[in-house]
């Protein structure tokens, strides 16, 4: 019978999800990894060879990693090397990509991060949640009482009494779905508590950008609350992504910055073919309170001065509107 002091290394073979599948004790040196039912460790992968590689100590007792015969090669922590290459193995031990098959390779050297708490809150982190859940229900109720009519029934409520905790609810659990495909836990708690801190930055963004805007009399800010909301959106959806694959965090950023960066493009190249102009012009659906207007007031004959460059673009645009109009079967009818 194996004694845990004869233990020489210990190989984790890791799933799609990175979950540590099979572990396998290595008690003596060479170690032989393949197909083939002679090696030692042997991975039921169709791009590994028969024989593909092999782990023994060298003249001065280092372990030395040979790839064999192997078409498709090996990837030592990320550096890879083809077949007949020989390279020394670091002492804390490595991660081997063999196909599509990722192992590590854990050796008495090894030094061992701390130990990972348990998903469960500390009592002081529970209220965190909580406040950040308030913040966002009563910044959607002001939001929502300043476009109500007056004289507006209970019912015109229901949308953010209602519609709001079923769309965070919705949210987070088709997170906590792909935790269970991905990770065998329905993390929904997890996902909560990610999302309601940055869902009530991006609704305080909205809310105080296009205020501060029009108090200091500064278009260009108001143009920035959108981008900043929808980095804000990225953000999020980073940390949902970082959570549930943890081991991934370069491809989970680079994914998203490209999916960002693209939507951000389609977006001003719609904003572009409707407005002539990559963004929108400053809007907002209620006028700010007088009380906020921070900004001097701007002399008649300023305000008339930087409105006549309108006059030509405005000519432009309405005659590529008739332009566009222009029937060209009436034009044959008229010839």
């Amino acid at each position: 019978m194996d004694r845990p002091e004869d233990r020489l290394a210990l190989i984790e073979l890791f799933e799609r999800d990175s979950r540590a599948a099979r572990a396998i004790d290595i008690h003596r040196w060479p170690l032989t990894i393949g197909r083939a039912l002679d090696n030692q460790v042997v991975l039921a992968d169709p791009h590994i060879a028969a024989h593909h590689a092999r782990i023994e100590p060298d003249g001065q007792g280092r372990l030395t990693l040979t790839v064999l015969h192997s078409r498709n090669g090996v990837t030592l922590d990320g550096r890879p090397l083809g077949a007949g290459a020989a390279v020394s193995l670091p002492d804390g031990g490595a991660t081997l990509h063999l196909g599509t098959t990722r192992l590590r390779l854990r050796l008495p050297g090894e030094v061992l991060a701390p130990e990972t708490p348990l998903p469960a809150l500390a009592p002081g982190h529970r209220a965190a949640p909580l406040l950040a859940l308030a913040g966002v229900t009563l910044i959607s109720l002001y939001g929502h009482w300043l476009g109500l009519d007056p004289g507006a029934d209970t019912s015109a409520w229901l949308p953010v009494l209602v519609g709001l905790p079923v769309v965070v609810a919705g949210w987070c659990g088709l997170w906590a779905l792909l935790s269970k495909l991905f990770q065998q836990r329905f993390d929904f708690g997890g996902h909560l508590r990610i999302a309601l801190p940055w869902l009530l930055l991006i609704d305080v963004v909205g809310a105080v950008v296009p205020q501060a805007a029009a108090g200091l009399a500064l278009p260009w800010l108001w143009q920035l609350s959108g981008p900043l909301q929808a980095l804000l959106g990225a953000l999020l959806v980073r940390h949902h992504l970082q959570h549930l694959l943890p081991l991934h965090p370069r491809g989970v950023t680079g994914s998203v910055a490209a999916v960002a960066l693209m939507a951000a493009g389609i977006s001003m190249a719609l904003s572009y073919r409707g407005t002539d102009r990559p963004y929108g012009a400053p809007y907002m659906s209620t006028l700010p309170l007088p009380a906020l207007r921070l900004a001097g007031t701007v002399p008649t004959a300023t305000l008339v001065a930087e409105m006549a460059p309108l006059a030509a673009d405005l000519a432009r645009r309405v005659k590529a509107a008739q332009q566009d109009e222009a029937d060209p079967d009436d034009a044959a009818a008229g010839d």
